[in-house]
């Protein structure tokens, strides 16, 4: 057990140097004259449309998770709830780990209630639904990418295909082969306790097989996603790249894709990195492509700090809680 603190930290440490690797990957090959051209030759009116479009973005993600919370029968009020997300994006973005999640769950918790297992599941339901259309959006694009961009992408297919089918399978099928496998709570305490977690989640769970409550999800999701991809587009138009929908969707994907392990705080390596290997297969300047995503970047995680930071500076802020163990 000893070895688990060195363990934790040495894979820390191996995060954050492949997230500074692919910083000085993004950076390596800059002519900076050129790059501080492009970036004081963006266009002020089509970057404030983009921010717009951020905070639109943001407005979705909440009303989401306020639907959410609503199907498994959970009010909170509304300073809460936007304190809480904001909480928890800012957290995301500064930790080294997702402990956004964590910083989420526990200012959303309301003294009194046992409300832990619902306010989790909420989470986890957003990022099933964020991971369902991005394998739709991964096979909708499958054929209409450059050939360099479609190799980049063509061995993630088959694992996100599976990923999705395990994922819809669970939802399905997952309170009955619970109950088949473990029709009585088991002797021992702590997987009594697991198990009575995890069949509070199943059974609180099952509005996911309701399709009036499902589709509203599915509908908020879809337009996240489409507002995000618009935000790529809009940026892209400040600097006046003119490319289609289908670079500021590639953008989206593998932007996605390469901020998922958090590999440093604020995830600024991974996120210049693939937001300008999108714009590679489309022969976009590299000083133009590395000003885009810094751009990009900038515009997508400071409104959510500035956000998180001036709900901070309210009187009376919510304080996040300790679940108790």
């Amino acid at each position: 057990m000893k070895h688990l603190p060195a363990k934790r930290h040495l894979a820390t440490i191996l995060k954050i140097a492949l997230g500074l690797l692919l910083l000085y990957l993004s950076f390596q090959r800059v002519d900076w004259p050129i790059l501080l051209d492009a970036l004081r030759s963006v266009s002020g009116l089509w970057l404030v449309i983009a921010v717009l479009s951020v905070l639109l973005s943001l407005a979705f993600k909440v009303w989401r998770w306020d639907l959410l919370l609503h199907n498994y029968q959970l009010r909170l009020p509304l300073r809460r709830l936007i304190s809480a997300f904001f909480l928890g994006q800012a957290a995301n973005i500064l930790l080294v780990i997702r402990g956004g999640e964590i910083v989420r769950v526990t200012s959303a918790h309301q003294p009194g209630q046992n409300d832990w297992v619902e306010i989790s599941a909420t989470i986890a339901i957003e990022k099933y639904l964020d991971l369902l259309f991005l394998v739709l959006l991964m096979l909708a694009m499958a054929t209409n990418l450059p050939p360099l961009a479609r190799e980049t992408m063509g061995s993630l297919y088959p694992l996100l295909i599976i990923m999705t089918i395990l994922l819809l399978l669970a939802v399905l099928l997952g309170p009955t082969l619970w109950r088949r496998f473990f029709p009585t709570e088991s002797k021992t305490p702590w997987l009594a306790k697991v198990q009575h977690k995890l069949d509070q989640f199943l059974q609180a769970s099952l509005w996911l097989r309701e399709p009036s409550k499902l589709l509203p999800s599915l509908g908020i999701t879809l337009l996240i996603w489409v507002v995000m991809a618009l935000t790529n587009w809009l940026v892209l138009q400040s600097l006046a790249i003119n490319l289609g929908w289908d670079v500021a969707l590639l953008v989206l994907i593998l932007v996605y894709i390469g901020v998922l392990p958090a590999l440093m705080p604020g995830n600024l390596g991974p996120f210049v990195f693939f937001a300008q290997l999108a714009l590679i297969p489309y022969a976009v300047p590299n000083e133009r492509a590395v000003a885009f995503a810094i751009i990009l970047y900038a515009i997508v995680t400071l409104p959510p700090l500035l956000i998180s930071g001036l709900l901070l500076l309210l009187p009376n802020r919510l304080k996040p809680e300790v679940p108790h163990a």
